[in-house]
C-alpha cells in the first residue's frame, strides 16, 4: 500500500509563505544530492585509506554494500550545512514585519530607514537583493564613524512604542557554553553598545541636502523616533524541545554566568554615572534605566521561552509554533538514498534508475509524472502512475532490488516522491 509523503520540496515555491521558503532551497539542494548519490556510482569516493580507517574493507561481505552506501549518504549530510546555523532566527525574523536578522551597529540607520531592504538582506543575502536594492544600500546617507561594530543575532522595530529591540539568541540553555553567555554582556555584544552610551561619541554622520550633521549612538537613536532600547539574551528552549525557564537554567549551571555578566553591566552604569537605574530584579536579571543626556530608556535582560516571542512582537506567541514544520524530505529521502545506493553498488541499478531510463522512453510515463509533479504529489496522481508502472514493467521492478521487509509499492512510491521533490 503506498503512502503519501508530506514533501515541503513537492510545492511550488511561489505559493509557499516565508516561514517555508527558508526551508525550501536548503531541502531541494540536500534531496538533489541524495538523488545523484542514489544514481550514480561517482558521487561518493572512497581512497584506500579512507577504506582501511571506514572499515570497508573488512565489512563482512552481505552487508559490505550498504555500509559503505550508509557511510557515503550520511557523511554528505552531516558535512551539509546549509540551512540549519540560522533557521530559528530566520523564522523568528520572517514572523514579524519589522523584525530584521545581523542588527550591526554601524547599520542601525539602514534598518531604521529601510526595514523591508534590511530584513530581505538579512534573510536571502545581498546576492537575494534586486540591483536595485543594493544601489540604494550603497548610496545610503549615512556614514559610520565609529572603531568597534558589533552585531546582533535579531532585533524588532516597536514603531507603536518608539521601541528598538536588540536580542541575541541561545537556541538551548546549554548552547556555546558559559564563556558565551557572559560575553553576550560584557566584551562583545551588550558592553559594546552601553560604551557608546557612556562615552556619547559621535560615530554616524548624515549628509542631507549639501548638509553634514554627526551624532552620538542615543541622537541617532532620538532622530529616528526611538525612545526606548531594550536588549535582551534571549533563550529558546531547555535541553529537550520544551520551553526555556529560568528555573532550568539554574539546574543546568548556566544562569551563573549570566547571572555574572548581568551584574557587570549594572556595575558599569553605576560607575558611568549616566544614567538612572530606575529598576533592578536581581533575581530574574532584569533591569531598567535611564540614559540622563538624552533621556533614552534602557532595558536590559534575560528571556526564556515564550518571553522571547513576546518581546520581539509583543504578542505572545509559544515558541514550539517555531518547531511545527515537519516535513517528510529530509529523514525520507536520506533513508531512500541508502537504500538505492547500496543496490547501485551491488547490482550497478535500482529503482531510481530503472525509473529514470523509463521515463526516457515512454511519453505516457513522462505525461503521468509532469501530472503528478503539477499536482504537488497528489495521492490520486501518485496512485495512477504507481498502477501504470506496475500494469506495464512489473517486472523491472523486482524484488531482488527491494530493502529486506519493505512492500513493493509502497517503496517504489517512496523513491518516486523523492525523485518528484527534486526535479519539481
Amino acid at each position: 500500500m503506498i503512502k503519501r509523503r508530506n514533501l515541503l520540496c513537492t510545492k511550488q515555491k511561489s505559493k509557499l509563505d516565508l516561514g517555508r521558503i527558508l526551508l525550501y532551497d536548503p531541502y531541494k539542494n540536500i534531496l538533489q544530492n541524495f538523488v545523484d548519490l542514489a544514481t550514480k556510482i561517482e558521487a561518493k569516493d572512497f581512497d584506500p585509506v579512507a577504506k582501511v580507517y571506514h572499515g570497508l574493507l573488512s565489512a563482512p561481505p552481505r552487508i559490505r554494500n550498504y555500509y559503505e552506501a550508509l557511510l557515503g549518504v550520511t557523511s554528505y549530510y552531516q558535512a551539509s550545512k546549509g540551512g540549519r546555523g540560522r533557521y530559528i532566527e530566520k523564522r523568528l525574523a520572517s514572523s514579524f514585519e519589522f523584525c530584521s536578522l545581523d542588527i550591526k551597529l554601524s547599520q542601525i540607520p539602514l534598518w531604521l530607514t529601510y526595514p523591508a531592504l534590511h530584513k530581505k538582506k538579512g534573510l536571502f543575502t545581498q546576492q537575494g537583493l534586486s540591483t536595485t536594492e543594493k544601489r540604494m544600500i550603497r548610496r545610503f546617507s549615512w556614514d559610520w564613524l565609529g572603531n568597534i561594530d558589533e552585531e546582533t543575532d535579531i532585533g524588532s522595530i516597536i514603531k507603536s512604542e518608539r521601541t528598538m529591540v536588540l536580542m541575541e539568541t541561545k537556541n538551548r540553555v546549554d548552547s556555546g557554553g558559559t564563556a558565551a553567555r557572559r560575553e553576550i554582556w560584557t566584551s562583545q555584544k551588550f558592553g559594546i553598545i552601553l560604551d557608546c552610551l557612556v562615552e556619547d561619541k559621535k560615530i554616524y554622520r548624515k549628509h542631507e541636502d549639501g548638509n553634514v550633521k554627526n551624532f552620538t549612538f542615543a541622537e541617532m537613536l532620538l532622530h529616528f523616533g526611538i525612545q526606548t532600547l531594550e536588549m535582551y539574551i534571549g533563550i529558546l528552549f531547555d535541553i529537550t524541545d520544551a520551553p526555556a525557564s529560568i528555573e532550568v537554567d539554574k539546574s543546568k549551571g548556566f544562569y551563573s554566568s549570566s547571572k555574572e555578566g548581568f551584574n557587570y553591566l549594572l556595575a558599569k552604569m553605576k560607575d558611568s554615572r549616566k544614567f538612572d537605574i530606575t529598576d533592578v530584579n536581581d533575581d530574574k536579571l532584569q533591569l531598567e534605566a535611564k540614559h540622563k543626556s538624552s533621556n533614552l530608556t534602557i532595558k536590559c535582560g534575560a528571556l526564556y521561552g515564550d518571553k522571547v516571542t513576546e518581546a520581539l512582537f509583543r504578542q505572545k506567541v509559544p515558541v514550539s509554533d517555531l518547531l511545527l514544520l515537519k516535513y517528510d524530505d529530509i529523514w525520507l529521502s536520506q533513508l531512500v538514498a541508502i537504500d538505492e545506493r547500496s543496490f547501485l553498488l551491488k547490482n550497478n541499478k535500482n529503482y531510481s534508475i530503472i525509473f529514470k531510463d523509463l521515463l526516457k522512453k515512454d511519453q505516457e510515463l513522462r505525461l503521468k509524472y509532469d501530472e503528478l509533479i503539477n499536482s504537488e504529489c497528489g495521492e490520486k496522481e501518485l496512485s495512477e502512475i504507481i498502477d501504470y508502472l506496475f500494469q506495464k514493467y512489473s517486472a523491472f521492478f523486482n524484488t531482488e532490488l527491494l530493502p529486506q521487509g519493505r512492500d513493493r509499492e509502497e517503496y517504489l512510491a517512496d523513491v518516486i516522491q523523492v525523485l518528484c521533490a527534486s526535479d519539481s
